[in-house]
């Protein structure tokens, strides 16, 4: 679930608190640039505990203990218990933790089709397995349909997964009351709820005991800590089968030796979104108006899930007549970082998969452009992004207009 800048790191350049991207980088849903709190954690942390989490000596309980302090800081954001955090490589691998840990020949899977790929390929992988996978129906603004839900429940049913935000549109889903009808639905038997929160977490309220969730994916680089850390966050007594072994790390779930210094990143990081969420993001929010409002001056635009409540800091636009591909590589050659949709996608020719469950035809599915703020996006970044937008959207229509004729 991760991504590098479009343009290369320049070591004379000093932008975002000391970062080195010499653009503006508008894809914080791909990944954040690193928080200066987060990344001095992490230098603090490979100074101080040096040792290995599991040894018994003084320097291993050393890092084991900062280790436990950093997973029970992210439970408290949560409301959750310390050992209710796994701590994993990102929200792909925790993903597919939950979803191959519970998986066996006959169970029922239900999910929305408009997930990450790390849920989206592993279920399919799955059903060549035996497992068996129904798409929960949305509808055009990209939201669940919950009413549905109750009638495509079965008695092999046991897990539903649905993303609390969506990567590409930043369409937010009703996520308590999706649990609600499960609930009401489940009879004697409990069915797995799991929400993917990777790009809710630090921008919205995320609380999986208030939606009644039992599970919930996590993941440091999108809210401005260090890649190569996420958790999966397991409420009460669930066990999936371990998909890494090899040691009892993680409650036994997850074999491997723990990172202090990422573990240390990511709490740093969650801490602080957290702790400014509403004023960093109410911010953000005012940004994003200004851009979509700017952005649809241009004739043939629009913003798909506007009708929807959204994520503060994303923006999906497609403009009739130009393609996503095209405009992104314009808006790159211009010093501007925005993508065609998940990172993990990059580089696929195919159409949006999120747009086309929203009912969008594969044409208009390729004209959609992401553009997602964060921490260190300012009114300069947005109004120069929607003025070069434009413009670059109009010349490709002339371009298009004239190889056509």
């Amino acid at each position: 679930m991760s991504d590098a800048p479009s343009m290369p790191m320049q070591p004379d350049s000093t932008h975002l608190d000391g970062t080195y991207l010499d653009c503006t980088y508008l894809d914080y849903n791909a990944t954040a640039p690193l928080l200066p709190a987060a990344r001095q954690a992490m230098v603090d942390a490979l100074a101080r505990w040096p040792g290995n989490p599991s040894s018994p000596h003084q320097a291993g309980q050393a890092a084991r203990s900062a280790l436990e302090d950093c997973r029970a800081r992210i439970a408290a954001l949560l409301g959750l218990a310390r050992r209710e955090i796994i701590f994993t490589s990102g929200g792909s691998e925790a993903n597919n933790l939950l979803l191959r840990g519970m998986a066996a020949p006959g169970a029922h899977y239900l999910v929305s089709p408009l997930e990450h790929p790390s849920v989206l390929e592993t279920c399919a992988a799955l059903a060549g397995q035996g497992v068996v996978v129904e798409y929960l129906p949305v509808n055009a603004d990209g939201v669940v349909d919950v009413a549905a839900l109750p009638g495509l429940l079965c008695p092999e049913t046991v897990l539903v997964s649905v993303m609390t935000a969506n990567n590409e549109t930043g369409v937010v889903q009703p996520i308590a009351a999706l649990t609600a009808a499960v609930r009401a639905h489940q009879g004697e038997r409990h069915i797995v709820v799991h929400t993917d929160a990777v790009q809710a977490f630090g921008r919205i309220p995320v609380t999986p005991a208030d939606w009644d969730v039992d599970a919930m994916t996590l993941a440091a680089h999108k809210l401005g800590g260090p890649k190569g850390i996420g958790a999966l966050a397991l409420r009460g007594n669930l066990h999936p089968r371990p998909q890494i072994t090899g040691g009892r790390q993680e409650r036994d779930l997850r074999a491997g030796t723990e990172s202090v210094f990422l573990a240390a990143g990511f709490a740093s990081a969650a801490e602080e979104a957290c702790a400014q969420r509403e004023t960093r993001m109410g911010h953000i929010d005012t940004l994003r108006r200004e851009l979509e409002q700017q952005l649809l001056r241009l004739s043939g635009t629009r913003i798909h899930g506007a009708g929807a409540t959204r994520l503060p800091n994303t923006v999906n636009v497609g403009i009739s007549g130009v393609a996503a591909e095209s405009l992104v590589i314009a808006l790159d050659l211009q010093g501007i970082a925005v993508s065609t949709g998940s990172a993990c996608s990059s580089g696929a020719l195919a159409p949006s998969h999120v747009l086309l469950a929203m009912g969008l035809s594969e044409h208009a599915a390729r004209e959609g452009v992401r553009i997602s703020l964060g921490w260190a996006t300012t009114a300069e970044d947005t109004a120069s992004c929607a003025a070069v937008l434009v413009a670059e959207a109009v010349r490709l229509r002339e371009r298009n207009a004239r190889a056509a004729s």
